[in-house]
């Protein structure tokens, strides 16, 4: 396999990576998730956050893989980034990290989310004595 399709099929094997992995993670979340919104009294705030956890996991993958470029600061020309196969190799690896570096940023917000709503909704049923 020549660099230039190496470059090409990794690019698209890493792009699916990144939609496979932000999907399995909201597969994964979406059901504690959904029971955390549900068990807020206002459906306008429960049906915005089912709406925008898928978007919130998925969006952060692939953004986490387009963040990475393959022109270092001495701006290499196309043929000049295919000619190295370590080069390319290396920037799979610092995409595939990025990946799941900004899945796990999503998560944590997700969860600093799920905290407030936790929080707002004990405080909401506390009844003053």
């Amino acid at each position: 396999m020549t660099n230039e399709r190496y470059l090409i099929v990794s690019y698209f094997f890493c792009t699916a990576l990144a939609v496979a992995l932000g999907t399995l993670v909201y597969l994964f979340l979406r059901r504690p998730f959904a029971d955390i919104a549900d068990a807020t009294s206002r459906n306008h705030v429960r049906s915005i956050l089912k709406r925008l956890f898928p978007i919130g996991l998925l969006f952060p993958a692939v953004l986490g893989f387009l963040s990475v470029s393959y022109q270092s600061c001495g701006r290499r020309t196309y043929e000049r980034i295919v000619e190295s196969r370590r080069y390319l190799v290396e920037k799979n690896q610092e995409q595939i990290s990025s990946i799941f570096l900004s899945i796990l940023v999503a998560v944590l917000l997700w969860n600093v989310v799920a905290l407030f709503l936790v929080k707002y909704v004990q405080g909401g049923n506390k009844k003053p004595t």
